[in-house]
C-alpha cells in the first residue's frame, strides 16, 4: 500500500512539474527589423537560423539579423535548407533558391522559368518538402517535383490542404476527399481516410513505430498505422479543438501544437505530460504560424508578430510566467496538498498538485499575511511562518499570530531539546516551547548577545553556530534550561578566517561547512580554529567567495553566490561532482543571500527568484549531441568579401591557402558560433599566425580587422568558448598576401636581365672609355708637361724676383740700420768736434792772453766766454734741427708724427722722446740736455701728463712702439 501511495505521489509530482512554463526569449520586429509574420523556419549546417518572413528570407546567427528579399518582392511562405547549402523558397508565383555569394550575401536564383514550361498554371506556391534526392512543393491543385534541374507537375483534382513527406512517402490531404499518397505519378487514397473528409488537416507528423499523425485544425489528431485511421487521444483534445491548430512539429520525443488563439502545447510522447506556452508564459502573441526544433532541441516559433525561442531543453521552468502579480520570491513549502509561497508582498497559497492548464497559476493571499515574508518551516507537523510583522502558525483554517514577537527571520528545531524551537526575530533569539500539542512562545534568550540573523545551526553538543553578515561568526553556549547564553566564542581572523564579514555556517549531512571570502573552512576541535576545507575548495578552480550551500534530499548540494550557480552531485563514494553549466541561466534570477530551495523530491525543487519562483527538474536536461561550431561568416579583403557562412569550410580544418594581391592587404574577419539560449554566452579569442605574437583575450567581439599586411602567408585562427556548455570550437583560414609587382618573380627576372644588360653595357662602356682615356691621358700628359714647364719657368722667375726683393729688403734694412748708426755717430762726432774746436780755439786764446800777460779780468772774461760758447753749442738750434732731420730720416718721420699726435710738446720734450726712442737711460740723457737726472725724471713726468698716459703704461716702451 505504501509503495502505491509513493507511486501516486511521484506521478502527481511529475505532472506538477510540467504545469509550469519554460523560459522564453523574445525577438521583436524592432530587433530583427523585418516583416511582421514568419511562416516557416529552418537551420543550416552552421547552426544559423532562417525564417520565411513577410519581407523575404530572414537570417539570424545568434548576434546579427539580415533580410534577403525574394525576386518579386512578396513575402516568403516556405523555405527548405538542403545539404548542398541552398535555401529553397516558395511564395506567390515564385519558386527558387538562395545561395551565398563570396560576399556572404545570399543571392536569390529564380526557377520559375522551368516551372512555366509546364502546362499547369502556377499560383501560390508553398510547403517545400525534402524527398529522396527530390524537392516537392505544392500549389492550390498541384504538386511539383524538382530534381536534376527539372520541374515536373502532378495535377490534383481537389484543393490541397497540406502535403508531407513522411517515411519516404508523399502524403496529400484534402478536406474534400481525405488523404492520398503519391505512387509514381498517381495519387492513391489511403484506407480509412474518409474519416478525415470535411476535416482540414494542417500537419502530418511521423510518429513512433512508423505510424503517422494527422493533425487537424478543429477536430483533434488522428493516427494512421498503415492500415486504418483512428482518432488519437492526446489528453488535450479540448484545448486543440477550441484554439484552432495552425501548425505542428515533432522531434520524436515531443509533439508541439501551434494554435491561433492560445500559443503552443508541448506534449511528452512518453508520458503524455503537457507544457503550455502562451502570452502568460512570455510569448509576444498567441498566434503561432510556424514551429521548429533546432539542433539543441529547443523550439523556435514564428509568430503573427515576432519570433520567440522556447527553452524546452532546460531544467528550469517559470512558475509565475511573465505576468508576475505576486512579487519576488523568498520561501515556499508544500503541506497538506497546499503549496505556499512567501514573497515580498505576502503569503500566498494554491492547491497542489498544480493544475495542468494553459492559464497562469492563480494564488490566494492568506488573510492578514500581507507584506514581506521571510521563511516557512514545517516542524512537528506544524507550519511556522516568519515575516516582517512577526511569527505565525499557518493551518488550513488560516494563520495564528504567536504573541510577543516582532519581525521574525526563521525557526530551527533543537535536536538536544525536542520540546523546543529556537527562533530569531528582530529582537534576538527566542524559544518556542511545546505545551501539550501546541507550540507557544516561552521566552527570549538572556545574555550579552543581541544580534539578529536567519543563519544559525545547532551542533551535536547543543551549541549554536550563529552567522551575522557583518559582525562575523559566533558559537553560543547555553545553560541547561535554554534561557541564557553562558559563553560566546567569536571566530574571526584570529581563529583562521581571512576576514570577519560574511563567514556563514551550513550543515551538510552531519558536518558543518563554513564559507568565507576565500573559500570553505571546517572547525578543528583540537586547535579551536578554522582550517581550509580542501575537499570542497578543490571542486572550484579558485576558492569561492561567500558561497552559500543548500543540501537536497538525495545529498546533492546546490552552491550559490553572486556569480555562480552550480549543483554538486553526490556520488556513491560520498564525493561530489560539480555541474557548473546546466543552471547558469538561474544566476541573474537569484536574490543572493535570501534564496531558498524547497526540495520536493530527489529531482524536483522550487527555487525562490527575483521574479517569483522557478521549478527545477534536474532530469530535464537532455543531451542533444549538437555540435558547437564556429565558422567564418565573411572574410572581407580590402572592401571585397571573399567568403561567407555557406562556402567557408569547417574551420577546424585549414583550407587551402587563398592568394590576394598586394593592394588587397587589408582584411576583416567576421566569425560566429551561434548560441541562442542566452545573449553573450559565447566568447572569442583569435590570432593571426606569422603576425600576432599571442592570442587575444576572450571577449564577445566577433570581428577582427588587419590593415596593411606585408607580403607573406598567414593563418587566421579563432577559438569560440560556449559558457553555457563549457565547449570550445576552433577554426582557421589560411591566405597569402602576394608581393607587390616590383617584388614578384617576373619582376626579379626582369631585374636580373636588366642587371646583366647593364653589366655588359658597362663593360663595353668601360672598354671604350679606357681607349679614349688612354688617348686623352697622352694628350693630357703633353699638356701637363708643357704647363709644368711654363709653370716652372714662371715659378723660377717669381722665385728669382722674390730673392731679389728679399735681397733688396735686406740691403735696405742694413742700409737703414747703418744710416741710423751713421746718423747717431755723425751727430755725436759733429757735436763733439764742434765743441772741441771751440774749446781748442778758446784755449788758444787763453794761452795767448796768458802769454801777453793780460790781466785776470780779461782772463776771466775769456773763460766766461768759453762757458757761454759751450752752452751755446749745447743749445744750438741749428744743430738740433739737423739732428731732427737725420732722426726722422732714420726713424720714418718719428718726431714729425709725434708732434702731429701731441702738438703741445716743446723741443725739450721731443729731444727727451728722441733719446728715449734711442733707448738711452736717464743718466745718459742728463748730460745731453745739460740737466740733472732728477730733472730728467721730472721731464718724464711732465711728458706723461702731456701725452695723457695712464700710470700703468711704461713711457719708454710706449715711445719704442710709437
Amino acid at each position: 500500500m505504501k509503495k502505491i501511495l509513493f507511486l501516486l505521489l511521484f506521478l502527481t509530482i511529475g505532472l506538477s512539474a510540467f504545469s509550469n512554463q519554460p523560459l522564453v526569449r523574445n525577438f521583436t520586429r524592432t530587433m530583427y527589423n523585418s516583416g511582421t509574420q514568419n511562416w516557416a523556419i529552418t537551420q543550416d549546417k552552421n547552426n544559423t537560423m532562417f525564417f520565411a518572413n513577410n519581407s523575404g528570407l530572414l537570417e539570424f546567427d545568434g548576434k546579427k539579423w539580415s533580410t534577403f528579399p525574394i525576386k518579386n518582392g512578396t513575402n516568403v511562405r516556405s523555405i527548405l535548407y538542403t545539404k548542398d547549402g541552398r535555401i529553397y523558397a516558395a511564395t506567390f508565383n515564385e519558386f527558387g533558391y538562395y545561395q551565398a555569394l563570396e560576399s556572404g550575401h545570399l543571392e536569390y536564383h529564380s526557377l520559375m522559368s522551368k516551372l512555366k514550361k509546364n502546362s499547369i498554371k502556377s499560383n501560390e506556391l508553398y510547403n517545400l518538402l525534402q524527398g529522396d534526392k527530390k524537392i516537392f512543393f505544392q500549389a492550390g491543385k498541384s504538386i511539383y517535383q524538382y530534381s536534376n534541374d527539372t520541374i515536373i507537375g502532378f495535377p490534383f483534382d481537389y484543393n490541397i490542404d497540406i502535403t508531407a513527406y513522411v517515411h519516404n512517402v508523399l502524403f496529400v490531404a484534402s478536406s474534400k476527399k481525405g488523404v492520398f499518397m503519391l505512387n509514381g505519378r498517381l495519387f492513391v487514397r489511403i484506407s480509412g481516410s474518409e474519416l478525415l473528409v470535411d476535416k482540414k488537416v494542417c500537419s502530418v507528423l511521423p510518429f513512433k513505430d512508423n505510424k503517422i499523425l494527422f493533425v487537424t485544425c478543429f477536430n483533434g489528431v488522428f493516427l494512421f498505422d498503415g492500415i486504418s485511421i483512428v482518432p488519437y487521444n492526446t489528453g488535450i483534445d479540448g484545448f486543440l479543438k477550441k484554439n484552432q491548430v495552425f501548425c505542428a512539429t515533432t522531434n520524436g520525443k515531443q509533439l508541439v501544437f501551434g494554435t491561433v488563439q492560445s500559443g503552443i502545447a508541448v506534449q511528452n510522447i512518453a508520458d503524455g505530460n503537457v507544457i503550455y506556452v502562451n502570452t502568460y508564459s512570455g510569448l509576444q502573441n498567441n498566434t503561432i504560424l510556424s514551429a521548429a526544433f533546432d539542433n539543441q532541441q529547443n523550439l523556435w516559433l514564428g509568430l503573427d508578430k515576432g519570433i520567440d525561442y522556447v527553452l524546452l531543453n532546460s531544467p528550469v521552468l517559470n512558475m509565475f510566467g511573465t505576468n508576475n502579480l505576486y512579487g519576488a520570491g523568498y520561501t515556499s513549502l508544500i503541506k497538506n496538498n497546499v503549496l505556499y509561497f512567501g514573497t515580498n508582498q505576502g503569503l500566498y497559497s494554491t492547491p497542489y498538485p498544480l493544475p495542468n492548464s494553459a492559464l497562469p497559476l492563480q494564488l490566494n493571499i492568506m488573510k492578514g499575511m500581507e507584506g514581506q515574508v521571510w521563511s516557512l518551516n514545517e516542524i512537528d507537523n506544524t507550519l511556522f511562518c516568519g515575516d516582517d510583522q512577526g511569527a505565525f502558525i499557518v493551518s488550513p483554517k488560516g494563520t495564528e499570530r504567536i504573541p510577543g514577537l516582532t519581525g521574525t527571520w526563521t525557526f530551527k528545531h533543537l535536536s538536544q531539546h525536542p520540546d523546543m524551537i529556537l527562533g530569531c526575530s528582530y529582537q534576538g533569539l527566542f524559544i518556542l516551547k511545546k505545551t501539550g500539542t501546541a507550540w507557544k512562545f516561552s521566552h527570549f534568550i538572556k545574555g550579552m548577545f543581541t544580534l539578529s540573523s536567519p543563519m544559525f545551526e545547532e551542533d551535536t553538543d547543543g551549541n549554536v553556530w550563529f552567522s551575522h553578515w557583518q559582525k562575523g561568526l559566533f558559537r553560543l553556549h547555553f545553560n541547561s534550561v535554554m534561557d541564557s547564553i553562558t559563553r560566546v566564542d567569536q571566530y574571526d581572523t584570529n581563529k583562521g578566517f581571512p576576514s570577519n564579514r560574511n563567514n556563514t555556517v551550513f550543515k551538510i549531512g552531519n558536518h558543518f561547512i563554513f564559507s568565507s571570502e576565500r573559500g570553505f573552512y571546517h572547525y578543528n576541535r583540537k586547535t579551536d580554529r578554522m582550517d581550509p576545507d580542501n575537499s570542497w575548495n578543490r571542486m572550484f578552480k579558485y576558492p569561492p567567495s561567500y558561497m552559500r550551500l543548500h543540501e537536497g534530499l538525495n545529498g546533492d548540494v546546490w552552491c550559490v553566490s553572486g556569480r555562480f550557480v552550480g549543483l554538486a552531485k553526490k556520488k556513491a563514494d560520498n564525493s561530489y561532482q560539480m555541474d557548473s553549466l546546466s543552471y547558469r541561466v538561474l544566476q541573474p534570477k537569484i536574490n543572493t543571500g535570501f534564496e531558498q530551495f524547497n526540495f520536493i523530491d530527489n529531482n524536483n525543487l522550487i527555487l525562490s527568484t527575483e521574479d517569483g519562483f522557478s521549478w527545477i527538474d534536474t532530469r530535464r536536461m537532455v543531451t542533444t549531441g549538437s555540435i558547437f561550431k564556429v565558422h567564418l561568416h565573411s572574410v572581407v579583403i580590402s572592401g571585397n568579401s571573399i567568403t561567407s557562412s555557406d562556402n567557408a569550410e569547417n574551420l577546424e580544418q585549414e583550407a587551402a591557402s587563398d592568394s590576394y594581391s598586394h593592394k588587397q592587404n587589408s582584411i576583416r574577419f567576421e566569425f560566429i558560433a551561434p548560441e541562442y539560449r542566452n545573449e553573450g554566452m559565447v566568447q572569442y579569442c583569435f590570432m593571426l599566425k606569422n603576425y600576432d605574437e599571442t592570442w587575444s583575450k576572450f571577449s564577445t567581439d566577433n570581428l577582427k580587422e588587419y590593415t596593411h599586411l606585408p607580403k607573406g602567408t598567414y593563418t587566421f585562427k579563432v577559438r569560440a568558448f560556449n559558457i553555457l556548455e563549457s565547449k570550445e570550437a576552433t577554426a582557421s583560414y589560411t591566405f597569402t598576401i602576394l608581393p607587390a609587382w616590383y617584388e614578384s618573380k617576373p619582376a626579379f627576372v626582369i631585374y636580373i636581365i636588366l642587371f646583366f644588360a647593364l653589366l655588359v653595357g658597362l663593360v663595353l662602356f668601360i672598354n671604350q672609355r679606357s681607349k679614349k682615356g688612354a688617348l686623352d691621358m697622352e694628350r693630357l700628359k703633353e699638356i701637363e708637361l708643357n704647363e709644368q714647364k711654363k709653370q716652372y719657368e714662371v715659378e723660377n722667375s717669381e722665385k728669382k724676383k722674390e730673392i731679389k726683393e728679399l735681397k733688396n729688403q735686406q740691403l735696405q734694412y742694413e742700409l737703414r740700420h747703418k744710416s741710423q748708426e751713421l746718423a747717431s755717430s755723425t751727430m755725436n762726432l759733429i757735436r763733439k768736434n764742434e765743441i772741441l774746436l771751440e774749446i781748442m780755439d778758446n784755449i788758444t786764446k787763453v794761452t795767448e792772453d796768458i802769454k801777453s800777460n793780460n790781466d785776470s779780468g780779461s782772463l776771466l772774461s775769456r773763460l766766461n766766454k768759453m762757458e757761454r760758447s759751450i752752452k751755446q753749442s749745447i743749445d744750438n738750434d741749428n744743430n738740433w734741427k739737423r739732428f731732427e732731420e737725420n732722426f726722422d730720416l732714420v726713424y720714418e718721420n718719428y718726431l714729425k708724427r709725434l708732434g702731429d699726435m701731441y702738438p703741445e710738446l716743446n723741443t725739450s720734450d721731443k729731444k727727451l722722446c728722441a733719446y728715449l726712442k734711442m733707448d738711452l737711460s736717464s743718466k745718459d740723457i742728463a748730460p745731453l740736455l745739460n740737466i740733472s737726472v732728477r730733472s730728467i725724471e721730472m721731464s718724464r713726468y711732465r711728458l706723461r701728463k702731456k701725452m695723457n698716459l695712464d700710470r700703468e703704461i711704461n713711457l719708454g716702451e710706449f715711445l719704442q712702439r710709437f
